[in-house]
């Protein structure tokens, strides 16, 4: 498929990386000559310098043939007019980067004015992936299938847990609760586990199942489920701004530190429930006498990664239940989880994820559709849903019969609101929404799981 991407930012770039090895055809534009040489030097991609919201760009871009014309750059409204003026062009599908709050409440009226197909804002985003750690907060990550009835939890294994030398196969057993542990990290090595691959310490596991299930599971070996009552965030920029309110909306009080004092003036004024502190968050002895050590939860959002990791270190010292931190930089997050700050977020890995996902939506059209995509580890596995169609190979069959390529596991299952962990005399209906995990990127449709015929 032609894809346009206008803006070459670290959105622009990652994702421009990431569809270029799907095998894609990509032409990347950008004003900033410097940004496009990088592109141009390291992936095989077109590049055009130029203002990507201009009719003469865009046309000698090929907007007109295009499949998808993705709008990421700084500004929401060159992202809007770029949109525009490439569907009136002819291009099949347009994505903009809409994140400034005032325009959160148009966003439908912008896609049927403006006929944009996706809108992304990796702000508001990113806060609702934080807010589900709040509400889960021994999770390390948390990943929402089939309408939230099915979840990915992540949770690193230390050496009290009474599942620490047991196969997966009795872990089960005795949890008594119907969940799957479909992924294991160990010494930076991914596995796809087996019943009889037994947990050590130190294992970071993925466990899909039911909310209910794996809250079961999570009492079980004894980590606590509560949601947290109170959060400090550093950092009062737009996710900021967003977290706080939904943090609000279900009863979570927010605290938030913010040196700059025009800002401070604006969230105070759109976040009255909220305390709002003007102050140097890196500031220990700030941080300190607004007890911090009294916090269920603490979020690092400055525009500044390091910022936000060393912080978090501090943070998670101070004893704080469940610390996030906000970093795009993925080289510093291996580091930072070694020393217990879990959950590090990247804002342009969500962002990236939510266009692959439709962009794969759009690409496979045989056996069942992508619903929701997720890169987990790095990017070295992905979790999908698919829809089952019954143009989907071995129809009907039990998934124990299915040619199912090693390195994949059907994970969950979900049909007319209900949801199942599969065994292999399970059969896929029609209509059912597929969990799949795979260390093989670039599923587009559920026959990818297949070995070839």
């Amino acid at each position: 498929m032609r894809i346009l991407i206008v803006g070459n930012g670290k959105v622009g770039y990652t994702l421009a990386e990431s569809l270029a090895s799907e095998k894609h055809d990509i032409t990347v534009i950008d004003k900033d000559y410097d940004a496009l040489s990088s592109a141009a030097e390291r992936l095989d991609v077109m590049h055009l310098k130029g203002n990507g919201a201009s009719i003469s760009t865009l046309k000698q871009a090929g907007a007109e043939n295009a499949g998808i014309v993705i709008a990421v750059t700084m500004s929401d409204e060159v992202n809007m007019l770029c949109c525009l003026t490439a569907k009136k062009l002819g291009a099949k599908h347009t994505i903009a980067r809409i994140r400034d709050p005032e325009y959160v409440r148009d966003v439908s009226m912008f896609k049927r004015q403006l006929d944009i197909d996706l809108v992304i804002n990796p702000e508001r985003s990113t806060a609702a992936e934080i807010m589900r750690l709040l509400r889960f907060p021994a999770a390390v990550e948390i990943d929402t299938f089939s309408g939230g009835q099915i979840e990915l939890v992540g949770l690193r294994v230390i050496k009290d847990d009474f599942i620490c030398g047991m196969s997966i196969k009795e872990l089960r057993k005795k949890t008594k609760a119907e969940i799957l542990i479909c992924i294991v990290e160990r010494g930076g090595n991914v596995h796809i586990p087996r019943g009889d691959f037994v947990i050590e310490s130190g294992d970071l596991v993925f466990v899909a199942g039911m909310y209910t299930d794996i809250t079961k599971f999570f009492r079980a070996i004894g980590r606590t489920t509560s949601m947290a009552e109170n959060v400090m965030i550093l950092g009062g920029g737009k996710t900021a701004y967003y977290l706080a309110a939904q943090a609000h909306r279900v009863g979570i009080k927010s605290v938030i530190i913010e040196v700059d004092e025009a800002k401070c003036a604006r969230l105070a004024e759109g976040l009255p429930h909220a305390t709002v502190i003007n102050g140097d968050g890196m500031e220990q002895e700030l941080l300190e006498s607004e007890n911090i050590r009294g916090m269920d939860a603490f979020a690092a959002l400055t525009r500044s990664d390091e910022e936000n990791l060393i912080i978090s270190l501090f943070a998670n010292q101070c004893g704080v239940r469940k610390v996030v931190a906000k970093a795009d930089r993925q080289n510093y997050a291996p580091f930072v989880k070694s020393l217990g700050v879990e959950s590090v977020i990247s804002p342009k890995e969500i962002t990236v994820n939510h266009i692959l996902h439709f962009v794969r939506g759009l690409t496979g059209s045989r056996g069942g559709s992508v619903k929701a995509l997720y890169r987990l580890l790095d990017g070295r596995v992905e979790a999908l849903e698919f829809v089952v169609s019954r143009d989907m190979r071995g129809f009907g069959e039990k998934i124990k019969d299915l040619p199912i390529k090693s390195g994949v596991v059907i994970a969950a299952i979900s049909h007319s609101g209900k949801s199942i962990v599969p065994d292999g005399h399970t059969v896929l209906k029609e209509g059912d929404n597929v969990v799949v995990v795979t260390v093989h990127p670039g599923f587009d449709e559920l026959n990818d799981i297949f070995e070839r015929q």
